[in-house]
């Protein structure tokens, strides 16, 4: 990819307006640390449990804006969900990983593609340039097909959306606007995320993308890092706008049986506090790339 295309923090305010986040980028002088092996593969056991899951309206009350765009009325009601017991990565994929899996899948793709795949659609990240190639940066420039595979390489699988926010929110019954809690991103002076679209200027250390795990501050209760900001990541479900309305009492509820866009959480490097909240419903079309969306992989114990 050549440099001087579009930024993709500017780019990113009006993806959001859009409800896509697909773009392309230039090239910086800012970038994160490249280290030389990349994060471990952890998981953390979440623990069977109900929580509330959704939004509060009063969350969106200093929306610069609009603030009745379909994806933030579709996080309402809050509702009552019950889970059973899965495994979540504690960080996203990383750069390193992900090129792993590209190496052992080359030659062996049947045994991780989804069957829905399109024919000669391969896993190759794009958009990725040098800032955001780093090894412990997270995978971005990949679709849902590619999280797909490469949660299926490791004997994983993608979370349900459910699964996502009750990782993210804990359960304690406290509610959460971010993992964290209710404070803002940089209460006190301290970043808890990164995040953009216009909130930062590169004040939370990060232009582009972070190292996994550089926000320790931002963890959620169960420890998962980075689920606000950094890569937004895509989920097993199909979007509905109105499931939330309809899954009230559920249990481990899977989403929609089928639709036309997938579901992502968490927001990225681009995206403004309004949308790296948990509640927050992002969606793409399956086959699209773009240089924010990333993977981290659930597993059933």
């Amino acid at each position: 990819m050549k440099c001087g295309t579009v930024n993709p923090r500017r780019w990113g305010r009006l993806a959001v307006a859009l409800g896509l986040l697909t773009g392309g980028f230039y090239c910086g002088t800012d970038k994160a640390d490249k280290a030389a092996s990349p994060a471990p593969t952890e998981m953390v056991l979440i623990p069977a449990g109900e929580f509330e899951m959704g939004g509060k309206p009063e969350d969106l009350t200093n929306r610069p804006g609009r603030s009745d765009y379909l994806n933030y009325l579709g996080e309402r009601p809050l509702h009552k969900v019950k889970l059973s017991a899965f495994n979540l990565d504690r960080f996203e994929a990383t750069n390193a990983q992900y090129r792993r899996f590209l190496a052992e899948t080359a030659t062996a793709r049947d045994r991780v593609d989804h069957p829905d795949q399109p024919a000669g659609l391969g896993h190759e990240q794009a958009y990725v340039d040098t800032n955001l190639d780093g090894d412990t940066q997270p995978a971005v420039g990949l679709n849902w097909f590619d999280a797909y595979a490469y949660c299926r390489w490791q004997g994983k699988r993608l979370p349900t959306e459910a699964e996502w926010e009750y990782a993210a929110r804990g359960n304690d019954g406290m509610y959460r606007k971010y993992p964290w809690g209710n404070d803002e991103p940089d209460a006190g002076g301290s970043w808890r995320a990164n995040l953009g679209g216009g909130d930062t200027g590169g004040r939370d250390g990060y232009e582009f993308s972070a190292p996994v795990g550089s926000f320790p501050a931002g963890a959620s209760p169960f420890g998962i890092q980075d689920m606000s900001g950094n890569a937004t990541e895509w989920v097993n479900d199909w979007l509905d706008w109105n499931y939330y309305a309809n899954t009230a009492g559920a249990t481990d509820p899977q989403g929609p049986p089928s639709g036309k866009h997938k579901v992502l959480k968490g927001g990225s490097y681009s995206a403004d506090r309004y949308n790296t909240r948990i509640a927050t419903r992002l969606w793409g079309e399956r086959e699209v790339k773009n240089p924010y969306q990333g993977v981290r992989c659930a597993r059933t114990p």
